[in-house]
């Protein structure tokens, strides 16, 4: 599960990527400038950190948005008397 704090950043990154169109290198020091740092190190966020968490964002949310869909077929049901 994701914290709250890389949710709000994957929603920032996606939101800056494809509304705004901005690139990794851009949205890298977008978020270096307002503070934002990496969940385990606390690093500055470089672009191939954006990347990876955009990549890995999209990712998850289609995996979430899948429909599974489950087909019961031939159920075979024996009562024995004991």
């Amino acid at each position: 599960n994701y914290t709250r704090y890389q949710q709000k950043l994957f929603r920032l990154i996606k939101f800056m990527k494809e509304v705004r169109g901005i690139g990794y290198k851009r949205i890298s020091h977008i978020m270096t400038e307002r503070g934002y740092r990496s969940v385990r190190t606390k690093s500055i966020l470089k672009p191939n950190f954006i990347f990876s968490i955009y990549q890995k964002g999209k990712l998850r949310e289609d995996r979430l948005k899948r429909k599974c869909k489950s087909i019961i077929e031939d159920i075979l049901c024996l009562v024995y008397d004991l």
